[in-house]
């Protein structure tokens, strides 16, 4: 049994190896019944426990599995949750770029068609609108914008006359009065209609859709009555500002230009 010596190592999970050889040396002087012994003795626990510890090391990289799947879930819930607001992001801004795109279109086609009527640049005001803006005490006259009268310009029960800021010509308003509108008030101004006479409206800057726009409100419903007969549909209508003094109070002129469609009657 020299050859088995030196496995001090080795063992049956009870006992160590010098008590093995000296139990199968005791009972028997065959060198082969002690080897068969021995390993009768010794190799089922040894399986036994390498089976165990396979199994201990399996059971640790499953967990180590698990907890990177779950891990990975987690990251897949921040990933998914990132890509829907990244959508919706790309989504609103493809929506506003649309948007924008329509409103560009339809500005270059207004100019387009200003430009076929012969109203680029604009004619200047007449001289019957001048004259009235100076005995108002009148000055400082700038051509705000050049439109086509939509229909939402034209009905009493909306009661507006709307300026895209993208269609604005000149800069009319003093500091002051942009950070007024700017905080959602209201300013009043005087209004000279396409008839002449003068009145009192009101101004306001909205939001229509995703672009900005001067709205002129307040009594402009009796300014479409009082010109019922010339604002219509699709007609070039110029709106002008001008300063009154001594305080420099601002005022509008709105202009007929070229008549609209026939037949519209406001309501």
């Amino acid at each position: 049994m020299s050859k088995l010596k030196g496995k001090e190592k080795v063992d049956d999970g009870d006992r160590s190896w010098l008590e093995l050889l000296n139990s199968v040396e005791a009972s028997t002087s065959s060198e082969g019944e002690k080897l068969q012994k021995l390993t009768q003795m010794i190799l089922p626990k040894f399986v036994a426990r390498l089976v165990t510890e396979m199994e201990n090391k399996m059971m640790v990289e499953k967990e180590g599995l698990k907890s990177c799947h779950e891990a990975g879930v987690e990251e897949g819930k921040d990933y998914l949750i990132s890509k829907q607001k990244k959508l919706k992001t790309s989504d609103s801004r493809k929506k506003k770029q649309k948007t924008n795109n329509i409103n560009n279109q339809r500005n270059r086609q207004d100019l387009e068609k200003f430009m076929e009527l012969g109203l680029e640049p604009p004619p200047d005001m007449p001289q019957a609108f001048k004259d009235c803006i100076k005995d108002l005490g009148g000055s400082e006259i700038k051509l705000i914008i050049q439109k086509f009268l939509q229909v939402t310009d034209l009905r009493s029960q909306q009661n507006r006359l709307s300026m895209s800021l993208k269609q604005i010509r000149s800069t009319f308003l003093h500091e002051d009065e942009e950070r007024m509108l700017n905080a959602k008030r209201q300013m009043a101004v005087t209004f000279v209609e396409p008839c002449l006479s003068v009145s009192t409206v009101n101004l306001v800057k909205w939001k229509i859709g995703s672009s900005l726009s001067y709205i002129i409100n307040g009594d402009y419903s009796k300014v479409l009555k009082n010109n019922r007969d010339s604002l219509k549909p699709n007609a070039v209508v110029q709106i002008w500002s001008f300063r009154v003094q001594p305080n420099s109070l601002l005022g509008f002129a709105l202009i007929k230009v070229i008549d609209g469609e026939d037949g519209y009657v406001i309501d």
